[in-house]
């Protein structure tokens, strides 16, 4: 089951970015796929946002188990969802943004169904990949909290430039994001963080998917920013993707820094 919905998920990212990539190089099939072009938008978007919580919780569910994993998620998704119910109507502390109706009904009229799951979903997986680079504890969260916000970097651009699936109407320095969001996504991702830590204690989750999970998920919005002309955001992404994915991947280069932050 992990599998076939790490395949979906993989599936949905590629119709995607291959629907995207051929409505833009090939303008007349606008004339055919047109009047389908919202359900074409919708249904792979939904499909990979649905299907990424559950792919994680799949993964995970061996060795956590249910009452935990279940605890992990509950933790996960209801700071997700404070968060970003106090961001739309107050601002706070990502600066002011508000969701389109691209990504389905909403919570309270104002978050998508799907947001709250996703901080669930990245957060444990930046926490699991964490905890192979320091120690639990403190470092674990600092890191962690890296780790997420880092993949903002990849994801933002793509998702409220490229494509309008949140706005902010006040503008920003980064293809119209204001700085203050990385500090929200800092701060939010560091509460989420110390709570999978009090929950967690000394267990150090390890997925083999989780390095492919963090990566389709930071590709997917590199993809789209690309198929926009992007570049700083491709650029930007590019980096803060590589150094999640080359400071957790197994090897002797890191063997000296392991031996420092996770005797």
């Amino acid at each position: 089951m992990a599998r076939r919905s790490i395949q979906l998920l993989t599936a949905a990212v590629l119709f995607s970015l291959a629907g995207t990539f051929a409505l833009l190089v090939f303008p007349p099939l606008w004339e055919v796929f047109g009047p389908w072009y919202e359900t074409l938008v919708k249904a792979p978007t939904w499909t990979y946002m649905a299907v990424l919580p559950i792919a994680v919780a799949l993964v995970y569910l061996p060795q956590l188990g249910a009452s935990l994993l279940t605890k992990v998620f509950l933790w996960g998704t209801v700071i997700g969802a404070a968060a970003e119910l106090i961001g739309t109507i107050t601002g706070l502390p990502f600066g002011t943004y508000v969701y389109t109706g691209w990504l389905g009904p909403k919570i309270m009229g104002h978050v998508p169904w799907f947001i709250p799951l996703s901080w669930f979903a990245m957060g444990l997986v930046a926490f699991d990949l964490a905890g192979r680079l320091v120690r639990p504890g403190t470092l674990r969260v600092i890191v962690g909290a890296a780790f997420l916000t880092l993949w903002d970097v990849s994801l933002d651009p793509a998702m409220s430039k490229a494509f309008p699936f949140w706005v902010y109407p006040d503008g920003g320095f980064f293809y119209g994001m204001p700085l203050s969001n990385w500090g929200g996504w800092l701060l939010v991702s560091f509460i989420i963080m110390a709570g999978f830590e009090f929950l967690l204690g000394d267990r150090k989750p390890r997925a083999a998917e989780a390095r492919y999970l963090y990566l389709i998920n930071c590709l997917f919005p590199l993809g789209l920013s690309a198929l926009y002309g992007l570049w700083g955001a491709v650029l930007a992404g590019a980096v803060a993707t590589a150094v999640v994915m080359v400071s957790t991947r197994e090897g002797a280069a890191l063997a000296r820094l392991k031996l420092v932050l996770n005797p």
